[in-house]
């Protein structure tokens, strides 16, 4: 299966191509993917220094890069300490942009740290499981970070939306039974009501077809209410909620990210 969700988050903005990439995480990776990352990358495999792994440990699959790294590409994995694989329990039913706010208010440093390693390390390829919460999070609070209009992130959010039912097929996750779709331990940090980065997409990888992420699925812990969708509602919801935070570059700087980050991706990005 091809590696799914790829795209360059420049896509429809007024950012450089070539810089920031995302996608779902790879899947038998085969030269005809890097050729397609060669391809975005203007031709060549050299221009990418860094692929930003934010899934938990128990969620990998080995060392499924290889192609990369065997052209000197760095694989950085993130998804540790302070990451969404720290959260144990999810409120039943909750709607996913309420989870993202939540996600937003209480792993904040994890955000701000991936945020600073993808600003040292780009050209870059972010990715979790699916590419859809983790990823689409940490996407969106660049874009806001340099300046990119709010429309334009929700449109680079539910361009997910097409690749769904591939993703869906190559986790091995049933798209009619979402109420089965768990989250794994990723969701609550004891003692907390609700939270984390990725407690979606940790159901989104929950049955992944290989037996390093199926065991990482525990007993069903409740439905998250458009977990095997991209809602253009839940982005919205994110969104608004940054901005009455002050938006990303107060809120990350608050916790960890630093002025030399941002200048770095702004002059990275936007050129």
């Amino acid at each position: 299966m091809p590696l799914l969700n790829l795209r360059d988050v420049a896509e429809g903005t007024p950012l450089r191509t070539g810089m920031l990439l995302r996608s779902a995480q790879p899947h038998r990776l085969t030269t005809a993917d890097t050729d397609r990352l060669a391809d975005l990358l203007g031709g060549s495999l050299e221009g990418l220094r860094l692929v930003a792994d934010l899934r938990s440990e128990a969620e990998r699959a080995g060392d499924d890069w290889t192609l990369l790294t065997d052209h000197g590409v760095r694989v950085t994995r993130l998804g540790t300490s302070g990451s969404p694989a720290d959260l144990s329990a999810l409120p039943p039913g909750i709607d996913l942009g309420d989870l993202y706010v939540l996600m937003l208010d209480h792993r904040t440093a994890w955000f701000a740290s991936v945020v600073a390693e993808i600003a040292d390390g780009l050209p870059a390829l972010v990715h979790c499981a699916a590419g859809k919460d983790r990823t689409g999070l940490v996407v969106a609070l660049i874009l806001d970070l340099v300046g990119v209009e709010h429309e334009a992130i929700v449109r680079d959010y539910t361009a997910t939306s097409t690749h769904l039912p591939q993703i869906i097929t190559m986790l091995g996750l049933a798209a009619s039974s979402p109420a089965k779709a768990v989250p794994s331990a990723e969701v609550v940090p004891a003692g907390a009501v609700s939270s984390v980065p990725g407690a979606v997409e940790a159901a989104s990888s929950a049955a992944e077809a290989s037996s390093s992420t199926a065991r990482a699925v525990p007993a069903m812990v409740g439905a998250i209410s458009g977990l095997l969708d991209a809602p253009e509602a839940a982005i919205r919801t994110f969104l608004a909620a940054l901005d009455a935070r002050g938006g990303a570059e107060r809120l990350l700087t608050a916790h960890g990210l630093t002025v030399g980050h941002v200048q770095r991706l702004r002059a990275a990005l936007v050129g």
